[in-house]
């Protein structure tokens, strides 16, 4: 029986020595870096950059939690290379990426540490023998050619899946405006997350972490709001860190979309978590406006499951344009079916073909993109749901 290692430790902030003890004991709790890895090992370390953003927004993964987990690579002869594949509204090349990596801070963290980072933009479309929803992906070449992966997530809400963890985070490995086309051909929620459960069976990493120290709240990944956590959670399995992440804040696991599939296959048992250290479990954590049922509708019973094309707009939440748009196109990029146009300096969306997705929500750099509920929406809501307990 397979026994997945959770290490749960207290971290308060930022701070270079608390992250690096914290981190140190994340190691200590696995069995030590050369556990993990050989002397001379190329570890690709996965990241959580959405887009270019300053740490203290909580969008992407803090560099000092990065610097910390690079800085023991390296004193053990492991040489870790950052890899990222940003949001779909970020162009993917060279360019590009050594932008992203400035403005996060990466680099001014970096620069007395010999780490790569990582500018190939090449992919490979490679077969998924184990994948339930799809069968062949396009992965990034530096995740396929690593001798091994971390993956250092960061903890938010979501307003898609609800939340994003370790699971999520291996989204990133495909590359670029690619992620537009798989939102599009798997357009529900279930679907989805089957799919996020198949890519990180595949990619299998040795470690995934995620910087719970300063989370995200409320409508998420990119429009939330920061709020204290004081931890980072680590485990050799990702579905496994998630659980307890998801648990930390509050959220039972079975309204998790990815969890529950995860669970569904057989790569998230609970009895099988050996978790080290202790946490108080959030009681008011603010989860997304999308966050009612399993596929964003607000009663998922078999009637509105099937009939749900003809209520979409009266029972979902619709992506509305606000008047901070400045008609930089970034929605109209990220937008997987194309439902995006760009009028008289300004978005324009059309309802007929949007999948309700909210990748323009995610990637909106001027919060230009509101929710709006509908009537129906709001009565059933207020009937039907009840709050994550």
């Amino acid at each position: 029986m397979n026994r997945n290692k959770v290490a749960v430790t207290k971290c308060t902030s930022y701070n270079t020595a608390e992250v690096s003890s914290a981190i140190k004991d994340i190691f200590a709790a696995h069995g030590g870096v050369r556990a993990l890895f050989k002397k001379g090992d190329k570890i690709a370390v996965k990241v959580n950059i959405l887009k270019a953003s300053h740490p203290d927004k909580a969008i992407i993964t803090h560099p000092m939690i990065v610097y910390a987990v690079c800085k023991e690579l390296v004193e053990n002869g492991v040489n870790p290379v950052i890899v990222e594949s940003p949001g779909t509204g970020t162009p993917y090349t060279p360019e590009s990426l050594r932008s992203v990596y400035k403005t996060c801070g990466y680099f001014d963290l970096f620069k007395n540490l010999d780490v790569e980072f990582n500018y190939n933009t090449d992919y490979t479309n490679v077969k998924i023998p184990s994948g339930k929803v799809i069968k062949y992906l396009d992965i990034i070449n530096p995740i396929l050619s690593a001798d091994g992966i971390i993956n250092i997530a960061k903890g938010k809400t979501h307003g898609f899946t609800y939340l994003t963890g370790a699971v999520k985070n291996l989204f990133g490995t495909i590359p670029g405006m690619y992620k537009a086309g798989y939102h599009l051909k798997l357009k529900g929620i279930g679907n989805f997350s089957e799919m996020l459960v198949d890519i990180a069976h595949f990619i299998k990493p040795r470690l995934s972490l995620i910087d719970a120290v300063v989370c995200m709240e409320g409508n998420g990944p990119a429009d939330g709001q920061p709020r204290e956590v004081g931890h980072i959670i680590a485990s050799d399995s990702p579905f496994a860190a998630d659980y307890v992440f998801c648990d930390m804040v509050g959220l039972d696991y079975r309204k998790n979309p990815v969890l529950l599939k995860s669970e569904e296959r057989g790569f998230l048992n609970r009895d099988n978590i050996i978790a080290n250290g202790k946490y108080n479990r959030i009681t008011d954590f603010i989860f997304p406006d999308t966050a009612v049922t399993m596929d964003g509708f607000v009663n998922p019973s078999f009637l509105f499951k099937t009939y749900k094309f003809l209520f979409k707009d009266m029972l979902t939440l619709k992506p509305v344009i606000n008047r901070n748009c400045a008609g930089c196109g970034i929605c109209k990029k990220s937008c997987p079916a194309s439902a995006i146009t760009l009028r008289e300096g300004s978005a324009v969306i059309d309802y007929n073909k949007c999948i309700r997705c909210y990748c323009c929500h995610e990637m909106c750099n001027n919060r230009a993109v509101d929710f709006h509920r509908g009537i129906m929406y709001k009565i059933s809501k207020k009937l039907l749901s009840k709050k994550p307990e």
